[in-house]
Parts: structure tokens; sequence; C-alpha cells
């Protein structure tokens, strides 16, 4: 097979040769087919050194929007004798591009130089069926890969996979795309067609090659679905058959974090969920220390002793904590460290030591505190990683402390003491993110709940439980919050267990009471132009506020509309109405482009509308929700106050996308 696969190529390349030489100082079209980068790269390499001819070379971006456009803008005055372009298998709106090069094939016409294209047999149907004109003047030479080539290629791709698992912090799931493997990328087809092909051929992976590419398309797939572990079992099924105990360890760890990952999402299953994880945990890191590979162990050990925090078995706990600090005193990590001493917090606190447990908690904040203030200078990854120890590990040690400090009041009668643990437990309570742990936000706020109704501050603590109720409705802890306006369904993204996208998700009594169709028809009248201005009226308690909220803005955050992705900005204060909506404008930004900040402050209509038509520009379409108007006529009476808005509102209106 690779004698004829080494023949055919080098025919085709003769071919190809032969084509770019004879059509000097003219121009024509060669497509030049190949499913795999590494037979592009290998076959452009031979053509540059056997070619007599100089070939330019010309690697296509995703962004590209015209073929012609890209080639002209590249070569400015210059003619070269040929041109080599590739990518264009990469590109995101591919189809675009080719209707656009069919529509203005003549203008190629221009190039007197022949144009070698790289296209895929799939980019090759769609050339012949989508643009059958510009197709028309091609001629066209095939290469193919040797099995041993498809092999090689799948070994570097899972080699580079594991390489950049293992190098990555255990506290952020890589996503697909750090790893080059997005689903329906170029190299993801590659790594599925090259998997079909060696089927095709009768090729069977040794078992250490198929478990790795088992386990590569688990990382890959969406880590919350079956799809994901059923990867994740086939590659643990074919470890087992070998003597890799490190790769196997990975593969374990994995599937711990699948299983942690559905107790979060489906909670009636979730104790089951959590055994199962702890169990994959405890053999990644026994495997891992069998493997004397003791630095994998530590990076591994807090995720089983999360889960048996969970499941309060606090003597296991106990032991895994100290085994940990062993382990991270050895390969010295303070935020690993800092979490060890939490759990022996935690096991102090259920055995009532709350001496110990204070020493504990203060100690583990004493090490995340010193070691997040000595990275200066945060890169991306390490903001990222800091944001959810101080929303999440460092809640946890706050939580601990404040408990600590509580138990030594009622045990001691230390009144003393509750200032301190009030303020532990209000601070974690602030630095917590709901979304990364709901279950330890939703415990900080039932401490606080008790200690403020044991003081008699009933109205804090029914505020605090106000806000429990709605945590635990958003997260689907709690069916029914009874009256009241609906919040959107929100799901547990924190960054350890999986790249689930932090959006909301439409209130399912929103679908239940029949609103749902009312919330398609304002998207379908958001989609035509001359629909700039809604109103949406009705009695007060019809349920508005809940529609828009719980309904059109989570299903406007998850549309595209004209390719424009939507900014939905929900104004509900009017009461100095231009600094409420300039932050509100602000922090939605924030939260839904990424931005880090906005230069300065909203704080005018001049610059909210520049903003907005800043926005246009960069392909978003703003959506300006007034909820509860008839606040803004009530607290501006002045027509002269009333003025000023009507007239923003007019200019908003005269805004492209807004």
């Amino acid at each position: 097979m690779l004698d004829t696969t080494v023949n055919h190529n080098q025919d085709s390349l003769r071919e190809l040769i032969r084509l770019i030489t004879f059509s000097q100082g003219e121009f024509s079209l060669i497509l030049a087919v190949g499913n795999y980068g590494i037979l592009r790269r290998q076959i452009s390499e031979q053509l540059q050194e056997q070619c007599s001819i100089p070939i330019r070379e010309l690697v296509l971006e995703q962004s590209v929007k015209t073929l012609y456009t890209t080639i002209v803008e590249e070569l400015g005055l210059q003619q070269p004798e040929a041109l080599m372009v590739s990518g264009i298998d990469s590109v995101s709106c591919i189809e675009e591009v080719l209707t656009a090069t069919n529509q203005i094939r003549e203008e190629f016409r221009n190039f007197r130089f022949p144009l070698v294209l790289w296209v895929t047999d799939k980019l090759l149907q769609m050339l012949i069926r989508s643009v059958p004109d510009f197709h028309s003047w091609s001629s066209c030479v095939e290469f193919v890969i040797s099995s041993g080539q498809l092999i090689e290629f799948i070994e570097q791709t899972t080699d580079q996979v594991f390489a950049k698992v293992v190098a990555s912090r255990e506290t952020e799931f890589l996503h697909s795309s750090t790893l080059n493997l997005n689903k329906g990328s170029a190299s993801y087809v590659e790594l599925e067609s090259a998997r079909q092909e060696l089927e095709k051929r009768g090729e069977a992976l040794a078992p250490e090659l198929e478990a790795s590419l088992e386990f590569v398309l688990g990382r890959v797939a969406d880590n919350c679905q079956e799809e994901s572990r059923q990867h994740y079992e086939r590659s643990l099924a074919l470890w087992k058959q070998t003597d890799n105990l490190e790769r196997r360890g990975h593969v374990l760890f994995c599937l711990g974090l699948w299983w942690a990952g559905y107790g979060l999402w489906h909670q009636a299953e979730k104790e089951q969920a959590c055994e199962q994880a702890k169990v994959y945990f405890q053999e990644s890191v026994e495997g891992l220390e069998q493997a004397n590979r003791l630095d994998l162990a530590a990076k591994y050990i807090n995720f089983w002793g999360d889960t048996l925090q969970r499941q309060s078995d606090w003597e296991q706990l106990k032991t895994v904590a100290e085994k940990a600090l062993a382990l991270h005193q050895t390969y010295s990590d303070p935020f690993r460290m800092a979490r060890a001493y939490g759990f022996l917090a935690e096991v102090a606190l259920a055995k009532s030591a709350f001496k110990k447990a204070q020493e504990y908690s203060k100690q583990a904040l004493f090490l995340s505190s010193t070691a997040s203030a000595n990275i200066v200078n945060p890169s991306p990854e390490q903001e990222t990683f800091l944001d959810w120890h101080k929303s999440f590990a460092q809640g946890w040690y706050l939580f601990s402390l404040g408990r600590a400090l509580l138990g030594t009041m009622r045990t001691q009668k230390h009144l003393g003491q509750l200032q301190a643990a009030l303020y532990n437990l209000e601070t974690a309570r602030a630095e917590t993110k709901p979304h990364y742990d709901p279950e330890l936000y939703i415990g900080i706020l039932k401490e606080l709940h008790q200690v403020y109704c044991q003081q008699g501050d009933y109205l804090t603590a029914f505020e605090i439980k106000q806000d429990q109720q709605g945590i635990e409705s958003r997260f689907g802890f709690r069916a029914f919050i009874g009256a009241g306006r609906l919040q959107p369904k929100q799901q547990v993204t924190n960054p350890v267990l999986a790249t689930v996208e932090c959006s909301e998700r439409i209130a399912p009594e929103i679908a239940a009471s029949g609103r749902e169709h009312h919330v398609n028809g304002l998207i379908e009248r958001m989609k035509q132009e001359r629909s700039r201005l809604t109103v949406i009226h009705g009695q007060s308690g019809a349920g508005k506020s809940s529609m828009i909220e719980a309904g059109l803005i989570p299903a406007l955050e998850r549309q595209t509309i004209n390719t424009r992705r939507v900014l939905p900005v929900l104004q509900r204060v009017y009461r100095n109405w231009i600094q409420a909506l300039g932050k509100s404008l602000i922090n939605t930004l924030e939260k839904r482009v990424n931005l880090t900040s906005v230069a300065g402050n909203l704080d005018s209509t001049n610059l909210i509308l520049e903003q907005l038509r800043k926005n246009a520009r960069q392909n978003l379409l703003t959506v300006l929700i007034f909820d509860q108007f008839e606040e803004f006529l009530s607290v501006c009476s002045n027509p002269n106050q009333r003025r000023g808005f009507y007239e923003f509102l007019r200019d908003c209106l005269n805004i492209p996308y807004v």
C-alpha cells in the first residue's frame, strides 16, 4: 500500500508541476485534492523543491469573506509566477465565499498566473454542486495518504492533547478550541476521517492508540453529554488491557469529572453520581501513585476530597486530606494546600472541634490570599483561575471560618465572636458566585438567615430567605417560588467541570403557561427591519416582566438575528435613568461580550448613543428593553424631563441595529 501511495503521489506531483509550467503568463485554476493537513504540507514542500518556478503561498484565515478580494489584497500590484492557496476548507462562511467566487469568476482572468487551490474531497463536491461554472475552469490533481501516515497523524494528535491536558491546571477544563479540535473544525474532521479511512482499509489501531483516540474524542465532545462518557468508558476498557497507568489515570479523572458535573446538572441523581465520581477519582489517584506519578496524584487528589466532603464521609476525608497535604508539601502548590486545609476544617466542624476548624480555615485563607497576591499581571488563564478561586474555594474557607466562630460562640458563650462570624459569612456571600457552586451559596445564605433570625433582625433574614429561594429556583433546586417575577433558569458553569457555556435558559414556567409563543413572536418581530419599536402592554400582574426576564432575554441571548449577536439591555430604574441605563449597558457588555471595561462611564445620552453606534460596528444588535415603563411616567412628571427621554428614544431609532 505504501509503494502504491508513493507512486500515485509522485505521478500527481509531476502532473501538478506540468500544469503550473504550461500555464505561465496566463490564468489557470488547478485544484489539488488532499484531505489531510499533514499530506498537504508534505506535497507543498516537495512541490517547492522540485518545481523550477517559484510558487507563492497564501493561507486563508477563517474569517475570509471572498477569495478574489483576499488574493488581490495579499498580492497588491505584484503578479507572482504561481500562487498556491490553502485553508479554504477551514473558512467559516464557506458557502458565501464560494457563491461570491462564482459570481465574480470573470475577475479571476485578471490574474496572469496559475492558481493552485488546495481542497478536500468534501469541498470538491461543494464546488461541483454550488459553483459549477467556476469549477468547470479547473484541472484536478488528487493526492492520497498512506495508512502509516494516517496512524502517525492520529498518534501526533493524541499525544499533543495528552501533553496539553498534563500541562494544564486541573481547575480549568480545557475547551476543545484550546486543543485545536473544535467539533466541525478541519483538524477534528481530519481526525474522524483518519479513523474512518483506516477502518475502510481494514487497518486496526493498536489498543493504546485506540484508547488514546477514544479519550481525545471524549474530551472534545460536550462533556455533559452521554457521548463524552461513552468515549471515556471505551478508552478506559482499552487502557485496562495495557500497562499504561498514567494515561489510564487521566481517563479515570475525566470520568470522575463527568459524573461530578452530571450530579450538579441532575439533582435527582446527585447521590449516585457523587458516588461514581468518588470511585473514579480514587482509582485515578491510586493508579497514578502506582505509576510513580505522585505529581499528577497531587494534581487530582483534591477532587477525591471534594466528593468525600459532599458525601459527609468525614473519616475518609480526614485521611485523604492528610495525604493531600503531604503531596502538596512535596509538590509545593499553596492553592492546593489551602484546599486540603479547607477539607480538614470541614472535618473539624463535623466533629464540633470549633477551635481546630478556625485554625484550619485561617490557614487556608492565609495560603490562598498570599498565593493570589503573588500573581502579578496575571495571564487570561490565571485570571480565570483566580476568579474561580476567589468565588468558590475562598468562599468555602470563609464559610467554614464563619461557622467555626459561631460554633465557638454557642458552645462557650463567647458573644464577641458574633460580629467576626457575621463578617466572614457576609464576605463569603459577597465574594461567592452562585453559578460556580449553588449549593455552597445556598449554604451561606441558610447560615446567615439563621443568625439574623436569632438576633431578631427579621427584615434582613426575610431578604436573605428571598435571595435563597431565588437561587434555588434559578438552579433547579426548587420547583416554584410562589407569586413574584420569574427568573431565567441558569446552569452551573464551574470551569473545573467542563466548558459549558454560561447562558441562561427560558424558565419552564414560561412554556407551561403558554407564553413561549409570545416570546417567539417578539423575536420574529425583531427580525423585521420595519419593526424598530415594540410596545408590550397589559394589566399589572399579568406577567409582562416575567415574560421579559425569564423568557425573552434568555431567548435573545441565544439568538443571532441577521448574522448579528443580540445584546438585550434591561432597564427598570427611571430615577436618574441616564446613569442607570449607562450602567446597565456597561454591565451587559462586560457580561455578554467579554469586554473587560468600557472607556469611561456612560453618564450622558451622547455617550450612550455613541456606544450603541459602536455596538452596531461590532456586529451587535442592541435591544433596549424598558420594563415597568409606567414608573418613568410617575417619576418624571415634568414634560421637560420626559422630552429628554423621548428625544433619546428618537435618536436610538435612527441608529442601525438598535
